[in-house]
């Protein structure tokens, strides 16, 4: 060949070469794309998921990529996906825009999707959206669909009760009772039993109709609180706390003086006893009280009530106080249930309405940490920005830096942007700089913790694959844990110092000490009790002595139901000092919890006696005392 025809496969060759990525696609890039758009949703972010199953999507589309292990028709399982996402952004935002988006995708795949279980949910959310958008007579038909072609669909108790309530709406009185009376007898358990059985009574009692020619089924009678009581129950018992505690409320509005308000009373309360809100549970215990004329009710109510006063005393300074606000305990309810972003925008709401200083901030400071759980970084770091920069004499400042610290790693780690990793270095230099003449323990202990981020920015690690959650660098799958080590020990369980019986700890030992036991503060405050235990028992290691380090493993082991290790810990701290009222009180929680009321009277007692004016103390000897 001459040098032309060479000069033209080269230049063939090269085009190909520069063109590859544009046709050519590659499994392991659509797999990697599926796999973290995945991950974002199961976070709640939804906006971002979308983005990431359409270049999911846009990739295998290209020659040569294989999808068939991931599903058997991957772009119409994608585009499921997407619709699911849409999905739940109008259910959590109520803008309508997003189901429309949801059903061009569904228009789009439906009439193509070859796998069952793809078209039987495509038809489904079809169905289900056209019935929240207003479309009554298309959804019915598309339930009737549903119910025809997937007769063994989960989702047909759901079909027939919706085309219950479409004729129900519509005033047709025959096909609602005949749609509400297959729920009750073809699906008796479903979760729309109860409510169809309503249904039905209501069509059946209504003065406007006449009763019908053909003898219906006698529907057995269910009271509205009743029903409503049933689903809180059962709904508390599958984790939705937040969705549990709202339909508890709208009982106690609805039925003020229904069979099942103390008991909703209650319900709530033991819903703010998990989130150790004791204030708002006193609260409800009282209404709960007043709401029943039962006496022997009455006094079992009151001793749960009392219980509340009776929580560990922390000899540290208290923490931020709350807002006791009903916006703030739907965020943390929600923030229990992982709704990460439903609770973060909550708070934010909080920070809108006219609240004082402090509840601002925490409000701020919450929702940071909620888009934070939700990998929203971006929304994270303008929250805690927010707080620094205009209430950077909040007690959530501190807190505020630390966290803001963690969110640029976390961001760094995501999108493997080494640059983030410097703004991670400029925040702890600035908070270090802030808080330079500081003399509280507590803010000692949060920039202890910020140190271990600055030196792991400062090494620029290579990225793992999106795995980002609250507190990683408590559990480095590399094996590196930025939290001090514990301190080796000998064969008899000592720490050398204790080998040697050293009299005191060395310059270095306390000074290593003292951080260790801010750091475990920090994580106490935080509710990371096994992140504070190490820290604590790190301290111990080196000042076997140190009785507030045994005193709040104490604390934590009550908090675990762990009292045995709990008792040994009270027990070693009054070893320590027979004058820590502190530990005598705790010590006396512990006995109560394992009902030997002698014992927990009698070391309430030895707290009065260090401190006559101790009033966890007086109020836990009146209890066991009654």
């Amino acid at each position: 060949m001459n040098e032309r025809i060479w000069g033209i496969i080269g230049g063939v060759a090269l085009l190909l070469a520069l063109l590859s990525p544009l046709v050519l696609g590659n499994s392991k890039k659509v797999e990697r794309l599926f796999e973290e758009a995945e991950t974002l949703y199961e976070r709640s972010n939804y906006e971002s998921a979308i983005e990431k199953y359409k270049e999911a999507v846009k990739e295998s589309n290209k020659l040569g990529s294989k999808t068939e292990h991931i599903d058997k028709d991957f772009t119409t399982f994608v585009n499921l996906k997407i619709v699911q996402c849409y999905y739940h952004l109008a259910e959590k935002t109520q803008d309508l825009n997003y189901y429309q988006d949801a059903l061009v995708h569904i228009e789009n795949v439906s009439s193509k999707a070859y796998v069952a279980e793809h078209r039987e949910e495509l038809t489904h959310l079809w169905a289900d959206i056209l019935y929240k958008t207003g479309e009554f007579d298309s959804a019915e038909s598309k339930f009737n669909q549903l119910i025809k072609d997937f007769p063994k669909s989960q989702w047909i108790p759901k079909s027939h009760y919706i085309i219950g309530e479409i004729n129900y709406q519509q005033e047709s009185r025959e096909e609602a009772l005949s749609a509400f009376q297959r729920v009750v007898d073809e699906f008796p358990h479903s979760e729309f039993t109860a409510e169809a059985k309503r249904r039905i009574n209501e069509l059946l009692s209504s003065n406007d109709t006449e009763q019908p020619d053909t003898e219906q089924p006698d529907p057995v009678p269910v009271s509205q609180d009743v029903v409503m009581y049933k689903e809180a129950t059962n709904l508390k018992q599958q984790g939705k706390v937040h969705d549990a505690y709202q339909r508890y409320t709208d009982l106690i509005t609805r039925f003020p003086e229904g069979e099942h308000v103390t008991d909703a009373y209650i319900g709530k309360a033991q819903i703010h006893l998990e989130a150790e809100n004791y204030v708002k549970a006193r609260e409800n215990y009282e209404e709960a009280i007043h709401s029943t004329d039962d006496e022997e009710r009455r006094v079992k109510i009151y001793e749960a009530y009392h219980r509340t006063y009776l929580t560990p005393d922390p000899i540290s300074p208290t923490p931020s106080p709350e807002p006791n606000d009903e916006l703030f305990t739907k965020g943390m309810l929600l923030r229990m249930e992982k709704r990460f972003s439903e609770a973060a925008e909550t708070f934010e709401e909080l920070t809108n309405n006219s609240l004082s200083t402090e509840d601002i901030s925490s409000g701020l400071y919450w929702s940071g940490r909620c888009y934070h759980d939700a990998s929203r970084f971006k929304k994270s770091v303008d929250a805690y920005e927010k707080l620094i920069a205009d209430y950077d004499d909040s007690s959530y400042t501190i807190k505020a830096y630390y966290y803001l610290a963690l969110a640029y790693r976390d961001w760094a780690k995501v999108l493997r942007d080494q640059s983030k990793y410097e703004l991670v270095i400029n925040t702890v230099d600035e908070a270090n700089t802030k808080y330079v003449n500081n003399s509280d323990s507590s803010v000692d202990g949060w920039l202890s913790r910020m140190q271990d981020l600055e030196e792991e920015a400062r090494k620029k690690p290579t990225p793992p694959l999106p795995d980002s959650t609250e507190e990683k660098e408590h559990t480095d799958k590399n094996g590196e844990d930025p939290s001090p080590r514990i301190k080796p020990k000998n064969k008899n369980g000592q720490s050398t110092r204790e080998a040697n019986k050293h009299p005191e700890p060395t310059k270095r030992e306390k000074r290593d000490k003292d951080k260790y036991y801010r750091r475990g503060l920090t994580f106490f405050d935080e509710s990371q009790y096994s992140e504070a235990i190490e820290a604590f028992k790190n301290a111990i290691n080196i000042d076997s002595e140190f009785k507030e380090a045994h005193f709040y493993l104490g604390v934590i082991y009550i908090k675990q139901k762990r009292h045995a290790e709990a008792i040994k810990a009270f027990e070693k701290a009054i070893r320590i000092d027979s004058e820590f009222k502190e530990a005598y009180y705790n010590l006396s929680l512990v006995h109560l919890e394992r009902n030997d009321r002698a014992k927990a009277r009698e070391a309430a007692k030895n707290a009065l006696r260090i401190d006559p004016y101790y009033e966890p103390a007086r109020l836990l000897i009146e209890f066991v005392t009654d």
